[in-house]
């Protein structure tokens, strides 16, 4: 019960932080074309990073849990399955 209401709530600010660089798009008063283009392009990108690990944690915590047992069955490690489009978001940050 303690995970789900985790899950839940890693959900919800996912969407709020989505939410919250949509609204920073604009910049400030006082800002120059350039600056406000590279703001505009900067929060774009966060909130779209946000929402796709909203969408993508859905999808993941949506299905059945399988026991901790099948995973080592299957002889896979505990990288072996990790998201492609997580792993590029991290990859694209470390750039």
């Amino acid at each position: 019960m303690l995970l789900k209401e985790e899950m839940r709530r890693v959900r919800k600010t996912l969407e709020w932080r989505a939410t919250w660089w949509e609204q920073r798009r604009e910049g400030w008063e006082g800002q120059d074309g350039a600056i406000r283009e590279g703001v505009r392009a900067y929060a774009s990108r966060q909130a779209e990073i946000q929402r796709g690990l909203h969408t993508r944690f859905t999808r993941l915590w949506d299905r059945p849990l399988a026991p901790l047992g099948s995973q080592e069955e299957s002889n896979e490690g505990p990288g072996a399955s990790l998201d492609p489009l997580l792993e590029s978001l991290v990859e694209e940050d470390e750039e």
